[in-house]
């Protein structure tokens, strides 16, 4: 009787084929919902680019259209490995599913934060910024945050009560179901393995070229000016798994050991030339390079108006009595501060490298022989910055590049103070104006005669905006007429941009006291991306247009003997070091001369597109237009450019060698 009365257990089956299809259909389906809301997350936007909308309904609808492209079948194809990958790693049903509704929930939440930041995806170099989390969520909606978290904790132990009761064979009918959906053959397990690893990574195997002719296969068409677009139109899986392998920069065609010779020997007379009518050496000089974050003047925004005070008074005013000042032309919308960064002291823009190298100081710094940069003609050479430091590899990448000291929130070594870290309110990020108080305590100290170099990376004016930041804040948009989220973030930003010209007066008249030779090179490094009535691609120019400029102090013109000839109406950041070493009438090695030359004699690089240039009258013109003197010269270019960043380094350590 007791083995009547005992309750059968049912057997455990194997995953036999009506078993697989039930996993395959379940995969199918997660994909495809998955790659149209991951497309969601691109189309949920208020840029205007290919059909974005505030509208999700509208935003769903274009994601559906999508899904019609073959191009779209790449994404699914991808999530269908990843659920198999998981199902194979796990063998657990419930579980699998909850891994993979987690893993899409983090995705979706970083695209659409990001997309919303800058219009541009998640890339592979992001990565990096894996180990920068603590920095990372301060910058991330916080109900979103809190929602995404919330779910997937919902999900999880939903997934472990399933996944016990199946155990158990709590379910009834349905454990027979579920226990056919397990590997039970080890090796065909194995070999389900195997083979959705090698899928997933083609793209990190292969070289650029081949990654690219492989999802080719599936229509994916690279939008070379903007990963943005390219998102849009491929989806932001294509557009990840198509930047993974990484080009530094293609070979020029006549890149060769006597090519570069040549160009060795020829600029090395060109620095002679110069060098003859440099009289100065940096010793007992300072050097601050500040970039003040996501700074742009709303004054030149057209048919925007608001009331208040004028936001950038004391710039506008600085500006005018500098050595030379201008408008730059930025790489980024919204974000890409250490693309901009790196160009300001590397001195190579980014539009001469291959698209696929979007970060410099994770993809190129790291392995390069050797970065050139404009700290390295200095004795002293610190970073301030009153933020994390571990975004975008910069502990690493300034190394690399000679920096004696990193001062940041979070290293041990070269800690920020806390005394200069206060915000205009609770939450704020530290003001503009104890920041330069900062520098200006580094630069006070300094009174041997080292030469110095400073660089102060800002943190006022960085995302998010929000009310409140800026307690009884009196500014106010007028046109255009907007309303909601836009106008309480543009009228924040107004305030901040407002403190920090004051910050800025403040900061010139401490420099115009000190009796040290002093040159600011003072830039904003990209627009906020809030002005969502500017297109920032139809409106490419102005809407990459920031305010820069290098001024000296009395101390430092009458130590230079300053020229009066320097002008560079607009500018790219690569424009930087030249500027400043012609400002301080320093000598200059013959990499510095060829950057002289390319400073003077070529329109400014348009680095938020590839093949065209501003002139002096702000006119876009394209490679085609250059005069050949100005072709030769941009080859040349190139080809040093090469040489030192991917190539076989055969310019001599005297063609970089800094003049002290």
């Amino acid at each position: 009787m007791n083995g009547i009365n005992k309750k059968r257990k049912t057997p455990i089956r194997p995953l036999n084929y009506i078993g697989m299809m039930r996993v395959t259909l379940t995969g199918l389906l997660l994909a495809i919902g998955t790659t149209v809301m991951l497309q969601v997350a691109m189309f949920f936007q208020d840029w205007g680019r290919y059909n974005q909308t505030t509208d999700f309904t509208k935003a769903l609808g274009e994601s559906i259209k999508f899904m019609l492209a073959p191009r779209a079948w790449f994404s699914v194809f991808i999530c269908f490995v990843f659920f198999v990958l998981i199902y194979a790693i796990l063998n657990r049903f419930f579980m699998t599913i909850a891994i993979y509704l987690i893993t899409v929930i983090v995705v979706f939440v970083a695209e659409y934060m990001k997309v919303k930041a800058r219009n541009e995806p998640i890339m592979f170099s992001d990565m990096s910024e894996a180990t920068a989390v603590g920095g990372l969520t301060g910058m991330i909606d916080r109900q979103l945050l809190i929602g995404a978290v919330s779910l997937g904790l919902i999900i999880l132990i939903i997934a472990v009560l399933l996944e016990y009761l199946v155990h158990k064979q709590k379910l009834g009918r349905l454990n027979n179901f579920f226990s056919q959906l397990k590997f039970k053959n080890k090796w065909f397990r194995l070999v389900m393995l195997v083979v959705t690893m090698g899928s997933l990574s083609i793209s990190f195997v292969v070289n650029a070229d081949h990654n690219q002719a492989w999802l080719q296969k599936f229509g994916y068409q690279r939008v070379v000016y903007s990963s943005g677009d390219d998102s849009l139109w491929n989806g932001p899986i294509a557009t990840f798994m198509a930047n993974i392998s990484t080009v530094i920069m293609r070979e020029p065609h006549d890149y060769s050991a006597k090519e570069m010779q040549r160009i060795e020997k020829k600029y090395g007379n060109t620095a002679q030339q110069i060098n003859e009518t440099r009289q100065s050496k940096a010793a007992g000089q300072t050097v601050a390079y500040i970039l003040s974050e996501s700074l742009a003047n709303p004054n030149d925004i057209k048919g925007f108006q608001y009331k208040g005070d004028n936001v950038s008074k004391n710039l506008e005013a600085v500006k005018q009595q500098a050595t030379v000042s201008g408008k730059m032309l930025s790489s980024g919308y919204g974000g890409g501060t250490a693309n901009i960064e790196y160009m300001t002291l590397a001195g190579f823009p980014l539009a001469t490298y291959a698209p696929e190298m979007t970060v410099p100081y994770v993809q190129l710094v790291p392995f390069a022989h050797t970065v050139p940069n404009i700290a390295q003609v200095f004795d002293k050479k610190e970073v301030l910055h009153p933020f994390v430091g571990s975004l975008y590899n910069r502990k690493e990448a300034y190394k690399k590049m000679g920096i004696n000291h990193f001062y940041t929130t979070d290293n041990k070594d070269d800690t920020y103070p806390k005394k200069y870290l206060g915000g205009a309110s609770e939450n704020a990020y530290p003001t503009d104006d104890n920041a330069f108080k900062y520098l200006e305590n580094k630069i006070l100290k300094s009174t041997d005669k080292k030469s110095q170099f400073i660089q102060l990376m800002t943190m006022q004016n960085h995302m998010p905006y929000y009310q409140g930041e800026y307690p009884n804040n009196q500014y106010q948009m007028t046109k255009p007429v907007v309303s909601g989220n836009t106008k309480t973030q543009i009228e924040s930003y107004l305030a901040g941009v407002h403190q920090s010209d004051l910050a800025l007066e403040k900061l010139i008249k401490h420099v115009d006291n000190s009796k040290r030779p002093i040159t600011l090179v003072f830039y904003g490094d990209h627009w906020p991306g809030i002005f969502t009535f500017v297109d920032p691609q139809i409106q490419a120019k102005e809407a990459h247009e920031t305010d820069y400029f290098i001024y000296q102090n009395d101390a430092a013109k009458k130590r230079e003997q300053l020229q009066s000839n320097l002008k560079r109406p607009y500018a790219s950041p690569s424009d930087f070091p030249a500027l400043t070493l012609d400002a301080m009438n320093v000598k200059v090695s013959p990499f510095y001369a060829l950057q002289t030359q390319v400073s003077e004699q070529l329109p400014a690089f348009a680095n938020y597109t590839r093949g065209k240039f501003v002139d002096e009258q702000g006119h876009t013109i394209q490679t085609k237009q250059l005069t050949s003197k100005q072709k030769r010269l941009l080859a040349d270019f190139k080809l040093v450019q090469y040489d030192l960043s991917d190539g076989q380094h055969y310019l001599s350590n005297k063609f970089t060698k800094t003049m002290k």
